[in-house]
């Protein structure tokens, strides 16, 4: 039993770190889905997008669409606010779904909607930092 309770608190230790990244990941940067990796260079389309924000990262994990990481958002860009997908819209999971996704994630700022992104229904949440 002795040898149980360290193994607890550790766990408990690595589940607490894991939800504090997390949340700062939220908190602290802003995600722009920009166009699809198909196109060209995720990373060079990501610092031409910047306009003077940082670039943390980029991914094109999320459909094969240019997802970028920025520090806050970029200044100057038609859409002030934050955007990053949610998964795919489905018959059984449609506007009133994702924008629940979108709030158990970003509750406060968070609205999210399916929308018809490089000819496929995504779930879209737009976010303020």
């Amino acid at each position: 039993m002795a040898n149980q309770i360290p193994k607890c608190f550790c766990f408990l230790a690595v589940l607490v770190l894991v939800a504090t990244v997390q949340l700062i990941e939220v908190e602290g940067s802003c995600t722009k889905i920009v166009g699809r990796c198909s196109a060209g260079d995720c990373a060079t389309h990501c610092n031409t997008y910047a306009n003077g924000a940082r670039v943390l990262g980029t991914s094109c994990s999320y459909h094969n669409l240019c997802t970028c990481t920025f520090d806050r958002p970029p200044p100057g860009s038609q859409q002030p606010a934050c955007d990053i997908g949610m998964g795919e819209c489905t018959r059984d999971c449609y506007n009133d779904c994702c924008n629940q996704r979108c709030k158990n994630v970003y509750k406060k700022t968070g609205a999210g909607s399916c929308l018809d992104i490089f000819d496929m229904e995504l779930c879209v949440c737009t976010y303020q930092r």
